[in-house]
């Protein structure tokens, strides 16, 4: 998809995307190979558009990409990155103060403690070239940036909640869980933001098994954003007739051991 992708500079929008697309023009080559294919006024531009996006894809730096393109077309950087991005969800007290921080990356799962390891976020968060969060843009990369002053998000963003949004959910990611079918442990059914805030007041209170809890919670809410975020590539891709494949999508069984794992080593 990211090579079919033209919206990379002013005055190539979604319809002149489209038409370039129904002329032929599919991909950067076709482009290059019919350089009068775009409106005279736009074929400069658009073909030194193409030939940097070309550089950053051969360099691996979605962060540039990701600043060419429209935030609302930044999931095409997916598929590309997928294995150099982060599914990213974190807790906090009910207020400003982060609690946990639950990560997918290719390192496996893992959650992020305050008064364990919570200081180790910024430095695993390093190798990161894509981000992917439900409503991270609003909440959890702000709420981060506070904790860490001196931690900078990959620049190459892609926020569920508006891509879903634009497929037509209404609602937050667990009402958007049930929608998908991706399912949680019965223990973990119904339990929400505000349930992982008395959790943690639980555990400072002794409750171990309550820490346990929101650790496992947390955990999922980082593992199914993986699932959601393939999930929705392959919906818009359909929804918009957009010429590309789909892409496989995760489910939680392939990450049961290292959530298991996670999990005893909490003691």
């Amino acid at each position: 998809m990211l090579r079919r992708t033209f919206q990379l500079t002013s005055g190539i929008g979604p319809w002149r995307e489209r038409q370039l697309w129904s002329q032929g023009v599919a991909t950067w080559d076709d482009l290059e190979a019919r350089r009068g294919a775009a409106s005279s006024r736009l074929d400069g531009r658009l073909l030194e558009a193409v030939a940097r996006a070309r550089e950053a894809l051969a360099r691996g730096d979605a962060g540039a990409l990701a600043a060419m393109m429209p935030s609302r077309e930044r999931w095409r950087l997916f598929p590309t990155f997928a294995e150099d991005a982060a599914f990213l969800d974190i807790e906090t007290d009910g207020g400003e103060t982060v609690t946990a921080v639950a990560v997918l990356d290719r390192s496996g799962p893992r959650v992020f403690l305050r008064g364990r390891d919570l200081d180790d976020f910024p430095d695993a968060s390093r190798g990161w070239k894509l981000l992917v969060t439900f409503n991270g843009l609003s909440f959890d990369v702000p709420v981060l940036r506070r904790a860490f002053p001196g931690w900078r998000p990959p620049p190459a963003h892609v926020d569920l909640r508006h891509l879903w949004a634009r497929l037509g959910h209404r609602g937050g990611l667990k009402l958007l869980e049930e929608a998908q079918g991706i399912g949680r442990p019965q223990h973990l059914a119904g339990l929400g933001g505000w349930d992982a805030v008395l959790l943690w007041r639980r555990h400072e209170q002794g409750d171990r098994a309550a820490l346990r809890l929101l650790v496992e919670y947390n955990l999922h809410d980082a593992v199914n954003l993986q699932a959601l975020a393939a999930l929705g590539y392959n919906r818009i891709v359909e929804r918009l007739g957009l010429p590309a494949d789909p892409v496989p999508v995760a489910r939680r069984g392939d990450w049961l051991l290292d959530m298991s794992r996670q999990l005893i080593a909490l003691g």
